[in-house]
């Protein structure tokens, strides 16, 4: 009975410990800003001009650097396009692949720049920049993606890299 007395204010000191370190941990994590992207999107791609690569900037603010040029016209509004591509998080992880969810591991889709379409409007905007066989590397601001909501795979205020080939372009008839 005195050993179960003596253990118990050590059980309770050492709750409260715990407690504690949990508390501060979540304390010190620190919440995503459009700032803190802006930042990080900034450095990336000054690491990347640093590297030599030619960069190029949508009227989106869209960035995005061709990695084989392909041939024929670029998508217009209505134009069928066939696009395979592999999505990033600026650390590398990969989130998304068209391999992995559509039929044929290739999406099908209608060229149009307008957000009520397409929710991911960057990832259009910078296939708008590639021709037919061309692959691009595409980096898109979290304001032309998921935004401050984020998904389960992307933090909120996160940057998304795009490496995207078109496969296939059909002019709207």
């Amino acid at each position: 009975m005195q050993k179960l007395l003596i253990n118990i204010p050590l059980l309770i000191l050492g709750v409260l410990l715990l407690g504690g370190a949990v508390s501060c941990s979540e304390e010190e994590k620190t919440p995503r800003t459009r700032e803190i992207e802006m930042a990080e999107l900034d450095s990336l791609i000054r690491m990347l001009e640093n590297d030599g690569e030619d960069i190029d900037t949508t009227d989106l603010s869209v960035f995005y650097i061709i990695r084989k040029e392909g041939e024929g016209p670029f998508p217009k509004a209505g134009d069928s396009c066939s696009v395979s591509y592999i999505g990033f998080l600026p650390n590398g992880a990969k989130f998304e692949d068209s391999r992995d969810i559509y039929p044929g591991k290739i999406w099908n889709f209608n060229y149009m720049l307008k957000k009520e379409v397409h929710e991911v409007i960057g990832l259009i905007d910078g296939i708008g920049h590639v021709n037919e066989g061309g692959e691009i590397e595409i980096y898109v601001p979290s304001d032309l993606a998921y935004g401050s909501r984020g998904t389960a795979n992307v933090p909120p205020y996160t940057t998304l890299v795009y490496r995207a080939t078109l496969n296939e372009l059909k002019p709207k008839l």
